[in-house]
């Protein structure tokens, strides 16, 4: 590992400070303006798909994107992809050498999500693209990505999560979020049912901006997007993209064909063939109503298989039980010929022990097996042959087994495939 790749490692002891100042003032001093157009994603559930969904349209529209998500899921380049691609390795090493040098210049001691966000606004610096889209880590109002200057707000759903942080209500993590609204700017935002969680969004659109950043306060154009409640996270980014990249004047006839040709690694992901001869289906689904939202598409898939396999391990959730509730009803509905527990090694927060997994209500199936790590579910996979797997659980899980097998660097971690026209 390089000096400045220890460095960056060694900045995940400071911990996750929320707020604006330590990285508005190195931010300012790395970067004067951008020319770039600036779309800023918030949300519970699916930013990441409306991220990665605009890109590939915009690439199908012959436009040059730099895109900042997290988390990653093999390599920290992951979180910033020109074009698609995630950087090189060198390149990033640059940017966190001059973030580094800026740090001592001003005796400031940066986050690490901070570093990394702050390298994507290097890379959107140097590359000029024609839209820079940049999704939230946490929250939004105190969150690094607040600091640019967008010019389109995105939000999609809004769920309990992060309560220990974002507010014990749907109404005040509704307006951490919303709180990404910029004065005189358009902010789309999925309709929300809760009259409560409504009345936060519209507040704070209508007392958008924020003068430490030096804007001026100001009402935002809200606009309310009506999705129907059962539609997956797929469609409600659709719906979502379509009217933002409509208000930016670009063409939407294509939009159906961007989303079928769109790769978001580790969400939804058809992968075949694996070593052992089956097929993988992985889904990150870290949250009880990103469950909820992707079980439809998921109880389809395997009703139809007459052998399958279920992997799953997750980080700490509010209520286990409940969070694990619908997979256990897929389970006992179309029962798996084993159920494969594992523990996430990466996360923020250590994963769910196997000790608290197995006494969950697997009673579809006698054949629970138990891998201490990801790494352990290859060879146990390639010795029980299954002819479809389900890997589902939080993002790091999907992300230790994409390295278990191999996939780094495959097409498997493409977000779309090259645009032959440019």
């Amino acid at each position: 590992m390089s000096s400045i790749r220890q460095w960056l490692d060694l900045t995940k002891s400071r911990g996750m400070k929320l707020g604006l100042e330590r990285v508005n003032v190195a931010h300012n001093s790395l970067i004067q303006s951008y020319e770039s157009t600036i779309i800023h994603v918030a949300g519970s559930n699916g930013k990441g798909t409306a991220c990665a969904l605009m890109a590939t349209h915009l690439n199908r529209l012959d436009q040059t994107t730099v895109m900042f998500t997290s988390p990653h899921l093999v390599r920290l380049e992951e979180r910033i992809r020109i074009d698609g691609r995630p950087i090189s390795e060198q390149q990033f090493e640059i940017y966190l050498s001059l973030i580094q040098q800026t740090e001592l210049d001003l005796g400031i001691e940066l986050t690490f999500f901070e570093i990394t966000f702050l390298a994507s606004c290097l890379c959107a610096r140097d590359v000029n693209p024609d839209v820079f889209i940049v999704e939230t880590g946490l929250g939004g109002r105190f969150d690094a990505t607040r600091i640019l200057p967008a010019d389109l707000c995105l939000l999609t759903s809004i769920q309990l999560e992060h309560r220990e942080i974002l507010g014990d209500t749907l109404a005040e993590i509704a307006a951490e979020k919303a709180a990404i609204a910029r004065p005189r700017k358009p902010m789309f935002v999925r309709d929300i049912d809760d009259t409560e969680a409504r009345s936060a969004v519209e507040n704070e659109a209508h007392n958008a901006g924020q003068e430490p950043l030096g804007e001026s306060p100001s009402p935002a154009n809200l606009e309310w997007i009506t999705i129907d409640s059962k539609s997956s996270m797929k469609e409600e980014a659709l719906m979502l993209v379509k009217v933002a990249l409509a208000h930016l004047n670009y063409k939407m006839d294509s939009i159906d064909e961007s989303m079928q040709s769109l790769n978001w690694p580790g969400r939804m992901q058809h992968i075949e063939p694996m070593s052992w001869g089956g097929s993988l289906f992985v889904d990150a689904a870290h949250n009880p109503s990103g469950l909820n939202r992707v079980l439809p598409s998921i109880t389809e898939r395997v009703a139809s298989k007459m052998e399958w396999c279920l992997v799953f391990g997750c980080t700490p959730q509010n209520d286990l039980e409940e969070f694990v509730q619908p997979l256990i009803d897929l389970c006992k509905k179309n029962p798996p010929a084993n159920i494969l527990l594992t523990v996430p090694q990466t996360g923020r927060y250590p994963g769910v022990p196997l000790s608290e997994l197995i006494h969950l209500d697997w009673s579809s199936t006698e054949a629970v097996l138990r891998a201490p790590t990801p790494q352990d579910v290859k060879p146990i996979l390639e010795q029980l042959r299954p002819q479809y797997t389900l890997a589902i659980g939080s993002l790091y899980l999907i992300g230790e087994l994409f390295e278990t097998f191999d996939l780094y660097g495959s097409k498997h971690l493409e977000l779309f495939s090259p645009n032959t026209q440019r």
